[in-house]
């Protein structure tokens, strides 16, 4: 996870990871997160989404499974998190953090809909087709609640990773707002997509994509049919540093995820302002042919870089 940005910025977490394991309290393969540094990251993007008058959703994908990440989150001012999947809302759920935004990478099963508008009661609910929207107001309605839906947008040109594809056809989202107004029991709300912000390899930056500029079309379209107080939400590759990019498009909800344990891939090439906050931590096996075999196999590298070669930092074994 970054080893050098690690070592340099948040070497006392390292050494309090060794320490733990080598004490048998902390297990081989496992991923370890400083709470402290995740509730200062947290401070950190709610501090500047608030200054621009964003909405922040906490993405906190897999790490949302442990209570005491949403717990940090939470102390740091980041108080609704966007979940995956239902997994990831019932998780963050449990733990405290509201449910700010259903729906988007990972639409709702139709069976799970009437549950997820009872149980969590979500601000935003992203749908990417009537049908979809359809079973959302529906849930909603039997909730006894109208449930705000934002249409997941797409138009020629945009960038989805494979398995995220879906979405209204940007051209329509007028009509696509006027259907989902005419839903008993759900209301048009906004646009969304992803990604927004992409890191880009050659430029060694985070750049908008063409979605983001959908999204900006689209939302003038809008206003010109005489919509008021669109919510644009504009998920990716969220640093602190990288909000008043959104904000200057014209977005009004942010998503930060990696950006809550410092691991954006900006951050391997830029010192930000949020520090690295988790590690992968592991043993070795033994010694074979001058190589050494670790226990586990969780250790996960990003596609989004070239093919490299994987270092760790190793240390010798305390009697």
């Amino acid at each position: 996870m970054f080893l050098d940005v690690l070592r340099r910025r948040n070497p006392a977490f390292i050494e309090a990871a060794m320490a733990l394991h080598q004490q048998g309290k902390i297990p081989a393969n496992a991923y370890v997160l400083d709470l402290d540094m995740v509730e200062r990251n947290a401070r950190v993007l709610a501090d500047e989404a608030a200054r621009l008058g964003l909405k922040a959703f906490a993405m906190t994908k897999q790490v949302g499974r442990s209570s005491s990440f949403c717990h940090a989150v939470k102390r740091g001012g980041i108080d609704r998190a966007v979940a995956v999947d239902m997994a990831c809302a019932r998780a963050t759920h449990k733990a405290g953090l509201k449910l700010g935004h259903l729906g988007h990478l990972q639409q709702v099963a139709r069976h799970e809909a009437a549950a997820a508008a009872k149980t969590f009661a979500p601000d935003y609910w992203t749908v990417f087709n009537d049908s979809k929207a359809q079973e959302a107001a529906a849930g909603a309605k039997a909730a006894g609640r109208t449930q705000d839906l934002l249409a997941r947008i797409r138009a020629e040109g945009d960038t989805f990773y494979r398995g995220h594809e879906g979405g209204y056809d940007a051209a329509d989202v007028t009509t696509v707002a006027d259907r989902l107004d005419a839903l008993d029991g759900g209301r048009f709300a906004g646009i969304t997509t992803f990604p927004a912000l992409l890191f880009d390899q050659a430029a060694r930056k985070v750049l908008p994509t063409h979605n983001l500029s959908t999204l900006s079309k689209a939302a003038e379209a809008l206003t010109k049919a005489g919509r008021k107080d669109i919510e644009i939400n504009a998920p990716g590759t969220t640093s602190a540093v990288m909000l008043q990019a959104l904000a200057d498009a014209g977005a009004t909800q942010c998503e930060p995820g990696n950006g809550l344990h410092g691991t954006t891939a900006l951050h391997v090439m830029e010192d930000l302002p949020e520090l690295p906050a988790v590690l992968y931590l592991t043993e070795v096996s033994h010694l074979a042919g001058g190589k050494a075999y670790c226990l586990g196999g969780g250790f996960y590298i990003d596609p989004i870089f070239p093919d490299y070669d994987v270092k760790a930092w190793s240390v010798p074994s305390q009697p």
